[in-house]
């Protein structure tokens, strides 16, 4: 059939000629499986002449599209195939041609309902700041090298110095440190020139391993005049490194800033290295532009260590070496946890510019020359080769960051090099060269991801931005796939936001389901952005990271983050983690915790690490939906802070809901993609139902409503209609004119809906749970102890059989009982906002502990921002 509507189609289109004008061989070839051994333009031609026209087939994308434009109709003219794959990730996975999506959409995406992004969206799928990196999981080489995980040459980028004299502006005028290793003094007069580029009071600290060396260096220094000279005499031992750290660790606390040089000659690495010192020399001292330009970055509190863009010659070998245990001992002994998979990033050659308080822990590590090899030639494996790969690592511990140096003569990759005009434009290229060593580099999927793929997880990058934020974390916002609990979500945000005022920004993350039109429409109030470093200015914003392989979140100090589902509880902690490490601070998430979600699934992987989420005690403030789950999930667990929201009818529902004749007509709420709601069951009984009540079942219309699938799945049962998820309008007509309701939640959760039909004055079935008792909120309720088919279906036919002396008659509305709570447990938003923001509560919060332990558990969790006065108070409690 396809074949013939192609030649009828190919016959109107065009002459021969102008088709053969038109022949793309890369096309046929690619889209023509059986031409793939015709490795030649010329021979895909021939057989397009002489095979291919009679045949039917396309010659080209466009008439190929055209073609199933011409049976499906017309692409829509917001539609892009990038738009397309970014969207279903199950399709970039299979093509690789534009005309591949196209031709899908037409054939297959449209009837499957398949979403787009449109074109004026698509730069929120293009991450300029993305992070791609060369890896394998594999653990040593064949030679036992331990392999790195380094940046792709092409996103490794530097600074390029000197900067425009309008960006080079040095404020600090404090003496500077130069720690020189001099084993070869015949190079230190070369270094001395350099050197003196440094616009200030420079102090020379020297050291060298013989008598008669120090005696040439001090004849050397003699001259020097914009600064003191020391120069001390060391074992051979730990190159230039233990010298410097070791041997002169008593001087860094006396500088603010410092340089390390060394003498540097590398006879084991031929003419390709030859260059390495005066290439290392020159972007860190090459002129006093170059060195006024570096200090100005100093300016920055939060800098730590700047080092030239490596080698090029060098980056084939930037790895671990034989030097991994050696830095993995060292740091923990630093407490700090190193794992071959973090980025692997260090000044190579040892010469750098450095903020004393940035390697204060390599200073108190308690290191001695004694724990350095004799000096033997070796290239690699030794403590000094460790302390070099671990500098950014202690650095990035202490809450400081890293920048790299280059000339733009001296490197070849010259789309690498960013040039600085203004200040802003270090702002702006630190988001490309700051890549941090020490928070996950990783977002592939980890072994347990494979099977849970929503654990994927959400890597981050520190912001400069001061102000605190509140962070929505949630599966999805489109309102298609948005049900009750999402809505909760975002009511409980929007209600938090607006009580921590107009100082506190928003953002909304979605984490699952990328975001669709309708999604954007919907928080159009809401700035869209990319996942991917940004200077992080928009006070309202809406983030897609469903795509998230290269991308990153900006993290500030004063994120505050509201969990709404197992997984996202997990990003709360982990990007908890992750800001501790930059800031040096934590804080706690609130957790909307709206059903036990571990018994979602069998017991396994995915029940326990839903599970584990309900076990961070001193960071989780727990909003409970529903005073049921509430009592569950309290005699489980223990919570930082635990409040409930109690049920009430939706606003929009209560004000719809009006006396109207009832019908013979029975509501279910049937989601067969949700378990819990139990919806086979139901089948079961309504079916069980009929088939022993065939007249008066009959007569009964059934109503699902939830969600849109396939009417197969009702197969044998009768009269039954799919009205999926309905507008509230929608839903509150059902609610007027239905006699009988039927709303399973096998979960200690009560569900929304049974409490709604039966407010409406719906006969309403339902089950309880245990923690879960249905006729405390009504007794009018028929709930269900045991859920099995017979007994669902005799409660569908005494409810049908009460209900039918009230057809067309008007049923009142029936309010369902609030059941009670503790004082102070039903959520106070006003009382959470004041939380959020550090102002402690000195109570007992249920929890296990005294007095004492509380309020120290509430200062650990109130950070750096918190009045310091307020600490001294609450520590006089403690006393």
């Amino acid at each position: 059939m396809l074949k013939r509507l192609r030649h009828i189609f190919l016959a109107k289109s065009s002459d021969k000629l102008r088709r053969l004008q038109k022949f793309d061989p890369f096309f046929y070839s690619n889209y023509y499986d059986d031409l793939a051994i015709l490795d030649s333009s010329e021979k895909l031609r021939k057989h397009y002449l002489k095979y291919g026209i009679k045949e039917c087939r396309f010659s080209c994308a466009e008439e190929a599209i055209g073609f199933f434009e011409s049976r499906f109709g017309q692409l829509p003219a917001d539609f892009s195939a990038e738009g397309y794959w970014a969207v279903n990730r199950d399709l970039k996975q299979i093509f690789t041609h534009d005309w591949q999506f196209k031709q899908h959409y037409l054939q297959f995406g449209r009837a499957e309902k398949r979403r787009y992004v449109s074109k004026d969206r698509l730069h929120l799928y293009d991450t300029p700041n993305k992070f791609e990196y060369h890896y394998t999981y594999g653990l040593t080489k064949p030679d036992g090298v331990v392999p790195s995980r380094r940046l792709t040459n092409e996103l490794d980028f530097a600074l390029e110095t000197p900067f425009a004299p309008s960006a080079a502006v040095y404020l600090s005028k404090k003496p500077i440190a130069v720690v020189v290793h001099c084993f070869y003094p015949e190079v230190l007069p070369l270094m001395l020139e350099k050197v003196a580029n440094i616009p200030a009071t420079t102090d020379l600290y020297l050291s060298t391993d013989s008598e008669q060396k120090k005696t040439e260096i001090e004849a050397l220094c003699a001259a020097w005049q914009k600064g003191s000279v020391e120069i001390r005499v060391f074992p051979n031992r730990g190159r230039d490194v233990a010298p410097k750290f070791i041997g002169f660790r008593d001087i860094y606390a006396k500088y603010d800033l410092f340089v390390h040089l060394h003498t540097k000659k590398s006879p084991h690495g031929g003419s390709p290295l030859e260059t390495w010192r005066d290439y290392l020399l020159e972007n860190l001292l090459g002129s006093p532009e170059i060195v006024a330009s570096i200090l100005s970055l100093f300016d920055d509190p939060k800098l730590g260590i700047v080092f030239p863009q490596h080698l090029f010659e060098l980056r084939g070998v930037l790895n671990w070496g034989y030097d991994y245990d050696l830095a993995r001992r060292l740091l923990k002994r630093m407490g700090v946890a190193l794992n071959k998979n973090l980025a692997l990033e260090f000044p190579s050659g040892s010469m750098f510019w450095g903020r004393s308080q940035a390697i204060l822990p390599l200073l108190e590590a308690g290191l001695d020359f004694d724990d350095f090899p004799q000096e033997g030639a070796q290239i690699d494996g030794t403590l000094a080769h460790a302390i070099e790969r671990s500098l950014l690592f202690i650095a990035e511990s202490q809450g400081f960051e890293w920048l790299k140096v280059s000339r733009r003569g001296l490197y070849p990759l010259a789309s690498t090099v960013l040039p600085v005009e203004t200040k802003a434009d270090i702002a702006k290229h630190r988001l490309s060269v700051f890549r941090p060593c020490l928070t996950s580099a990783d977002a592939g999927l980890r072994p347990t991801a494979l099977g849970i793929v929503e654990t994927r997880p959400i890597l981050s990058y520190p912001s400069r931005n001061p102000k605190p934020r509140l962070n929505l974390l949630a599966p999805t916002v489109n309102p298609r796939q948005s049900f009750g609990g999402l809505a909760s979500a975002q009511k409980l945000f929007a209600d938090i936001a607006a009580a921590l005022g107009e100082g506190c920004d928003r953002r909304i993350i979605v984490t699952d389901a990328a975001i669709e039109e309708e999604g954007y429409e919907a928080f159009a109030d809401y700035a869209c952005a990319p996942l991917t470093p940004t200077l992080d200015q928009d006070p309202w914003l809406l983030i897609d990271a469903s795509e998230r392989e290269h991308g990153r979140l900006d993290l500030r100090e004063g994120d505050l983050f509201i969990a709404t589902a197992w997984w996202t509880a997990r990003f709360a902690t982990d990007l908890d983690q992750d800001r501790k490490r930059y800031f040096g601070v934590d804080r706690p998430f609130v957790y909307l915790i709206q059903d036990d979600e571990p018994y979602f699934y069998g017991w396994g992987a995915k029940f326990s690490r839903a599970e584990e989420t309900y076990h961070h005690a001193d960071k989780t403030i727990a909003v409970i939906n529903s005073e049921e789950l509430f009592s569950t999930m309290g005699a489980k667990y223990n919570f930082l802070y635990s409040f409930c929201i109690p049920y009430r009818i939706n606003d929009k529902i209560s004000a719809l809901l009006k006396p109207v004749p009832r019908q013979r007509q029975i509501l279910v709420y049937g989601r067969p993609s949700v378990s819990r709601n139990a919806f086979e069951l139901i089948c079961d009984a309504l079916f069980q139902w009929q088939q022993s009540d065939p007249v008066r079942a009959s007569r009964w219309k059934i109503v699902f409503l939830g969600e849109t699938f396939d009417e197969s799945l009702l197969h044998p049962v009768e009269n039954a209609v799919i009205d999926g998820k309905v507008s509230l309008e929608k839903y509150a007509e059902y609610l007027n004119s239905s006699s009988v309701g039927i709303s399973l939640m096998v979960s200690p959760h009560p569900s929304y809906p049974p409490l709604e039909m039966a407010e409406a004055g719906i006969k309403t079935i339902t089950n309880d749970y245990p923690g879960k008792k249905m006729q405390r909120r009504l007794p009018d309720i028929v709930a269900l102890e045991h859920l099995e088919p017979a007994a669902l279906a005799n409660a569908i036919e005494q409810a049908v059989d009460e209900r039918e002396a009230f057809i067309g008659r008007i049923i009142a509305r029936r309010p369902v009982q609030s059941l009670p709570l503790e004082m102070g447990k039903a959520l106070d938003v006003a009382r959470l906002a004041s939380i959020l923001r550090g102002v402690p509560e000195v109570q007992n919060l249920g929890q296990p502990q005294g007095l004492a332990q509380t309020v120290g558990r509430q200062l650990r969790t109130l950070g750096a921002s918190t009045n310091s006065l307020m600490q001294k108070q609450l520590a006089r409690l403690v006393k």
